[in-house]
């Protein structure tokens, strides 16, 4: 029970995270400790299916448990205290790394694994880039009349979306900013909800249940090949692998600042249509310092417990 709590938790922290652009759910799983447990249960499932199914279904239930509330809040939060929100979550990554980084202290770093490093942090940032250059928008698609066709375009949305799940440092929420899927996703979502919730318009709920479907389904077939393949550059090329992990959550922060939807709030700054950057900024600065520390702490601990759990073995 102690363990299926525990993943669970996991579980919720990873759905929290996958909802906010520059934030990797693969990450919060490595930062939680429950990464390789989760990769190998994916992409074991049909051989060691019971094994596999005590692992995946308390997170899975956790995803969806913290999913739902999080699209809420970052509904709310996206209108008028995003940059305060990022710097949460920036914190939390920074104070994480040392603990990403445990997963490789033993190995000597070469030029291949700088390389690797490198190349992984600049795709993430790139990824940020790209997405404030690209201002996609297909919101006309999920409003009105959708064509038979965006239904089926959604299952590759939902199978790119699901790579940042697996790959730690990739994020969802950015991928679908680059896609321009990310704010028509959540704003068409909470407006059907609100609608049939507060005003018992259910007109829009099948046109939702079929959009977020076929998102499910694709998301589903890429994180189990995905998972197969990082199963397998897990065990045969474990330090390569997290090198490249480390440099994907090093890219990460410098884009959890600058992406779409954080440039256009930029904007809205300089209109003074959200929080006072004068009073947003120091409010943020404080939260980055103050979560990297907790999150540093937790880094820590779990340390301290690993070591005590190693001397009781020994």
């Amino acid at each position: 029970m102690k363990n299926w709590l525990k993943t669970l938790l996991s579980g919720m922290a990873i759905g929290f995270g996958s909802a906010v652009p520059g934030v990797s759910g693969g990450t919060i799983a490595v930062i939680f400790g429950v990464y390789n447990k989760i990769i190998w249960a994916v992409s074991n499932i049909l051989k060691h299916f019971k094994e596999a199914f005590r692992v995946l279904l308390p997170t899975l239930l956790g995803v969806v448990l913290a999913l739902i509330p999080t699209i809420y809040l970052m509904d709310k939060a996206l209108d008028s205290f995003v940059f305060g929100v990022v710097c949460i979550f920036a914190g939390f990554i920074i104070g994480s790394i040392p603990g990403i980084k445990d997963e490789v202290k033993d190995v000597k770093p070469n030029k291949v694994h700088i390389i690797i490093l490198i190349i992984s942090a600049l795709v993430a940032i790139a990824l940020g880039i790209a997405s404030v250059l690209a201002k996609a928008d297909v919101s006309i698609y999920f409003y009105g009349q959708t064509p038979i066709w965006f239904y089926f375009v959604m299952i590759p949305v939902g199978i790119v979306a699901s790579i940042a799940l697996v790959v730690p440092g990739l994020s969802g929420g950015m991928l679908l900013l680059l896609m321009g899927f990310y704010a028509p996703l959540i704003n068409y979502t909470t407006d059907t909800i609100k609608e049939c919730i507060q005003g018992h318009n259910w007109s829009n709920f099948g046109n939702l249940a079929g959009i977020l479907g076929c998102f499910l389904i694709g998301a589903l077939i890429g994180f189990y090949f995905v998972s197969k393949l990082m199963n397998y550059l897990l065990s045969k090329y474990h330090d390569y692998t997290f090198y490249s992990i480390l440099g994907f959550v090093l890219g990460s922060v410098p884009a959890l600042f600058f992406n779409f939807k954080i440039y256009e709030y930029y904007g809205k700054w300089q209109a003074k249509m959200v929080t006072p950057l004068y009073i947003e900024i120091p409010i943020g600065i404080v939260l980055l310092i103050g979560v990297t520390t907790a999150s540093y702490m937790l880094v820590r601990y779990k340390r301290k417990v690993e070591q005590n759990q190693k001397e009781i073995v020994e």
